[in-house]
Order: structure tokens, then sequence, then C-alpha cells
């Protein structure tokens, strides 16, 4: 069967505004990604204390939650707990990177390739998972994968 799904433009819109005293900075940037093929939305509950796989990085086994490296164009992970913070890890062939994530904030990825030097290890190779841990209670999360 061939897909009658046709690629499209995914559109980011990221708007920033800074108030200082009686000034006012207001900064936006769009960015388009072409030939988008899937867009992966989700909305899930991580159980306290547990390792809740978000994304699977996998170029032969695809499916539910599961990505080639090639296609992967952008993500962004939502903390939609009120309260309590999460840690998204980043895991690669030569190590990982965690970010803690505050209440009702956002992390943001436009690449596959992650290069830190603010950690323990190494990991400037190819994202092979994502994974989110909430630090002191159930917390939901909010997820979106745009891929080609």
């Amino acid at each position: 069967m061939s897909s009658s799904l046709i690629p499209t433009d995914f559109n980011i819109k990221v708007t920033e505004e800074q108030v200082v005293r009686n000034s006012i900075i207001k900064h936006e940037v769009t960015h388009t990604i072409s030939n988008v093929k899937n867009i992966d939305h989700r909305i899930l509950t991580c159980p306290e204390n547990t390792f809740t796989d978000l994304i699977q990085i996998d170029p032969t086994n695809i499916g539910a939650g599961k990505f080639t490296s090639g296609s992967l164009e952008y993500v962004r992970i939502t903390n939609l707990d009120t309260v309590n913070n999460i840690s998204i890890i980043f895991s690669g062939s030569q190590g990982n990177f965690t970010q803690e994530v505050s209440p009702q904030n956002s992390i943001f990825l436009s690449s596959p390739h992650i290069t830190s030097s603010n950690f323990n290890g190494v990991l400037s190779d190819t994202l092979t998972s994502i994974q989110a841990y909430p630090l002191s209670a159930s917390i939901d999360l909010e997820y979106t994968v745009v891929n080609s």
C-alpha cells in the first residue's frame, strides 16, 4: 500500500518577552522544518521513582515511540506539573546527559547530536534514547517529536 500522507512544513514559533523596569524587549523566532512526514504528540503520566521511556532511536526497529536517527528533526518535552521537577535523560552509545526540568517548563532539541562538557562522561554521539524520571512524585509530561 502506498501512503496517502503528503509531507508538509512544521512551523515552530518562539516568542520571548522581557520586562525590565519600564523597558520591554521582545524577540521572536520562527523556524520551519520542511518535508515532515510524522508528528508524534503525547501526554503521559510518569510514575514516581520509575524510568519511563519516551523516545527510542533505532535505525532497524521502527514502532511506537521508536524513530530512525536520521529522521529526527525536533523534540519538545514539557513538564506539566505545577510543583515537582522531572529529570530527562538523554542517552547515546558513549554516555548520557541529564537535564532537570522545573514545573511548567520545556526543553527543546533540534538535532539528534548532543555535545556537552558539563557532566561526567562524554555524549558527542548520536542520541539513542530519551527517558523521564520524576524526582519526588508522579508527573504529567507532554512531548512532541517531529521527523521526516
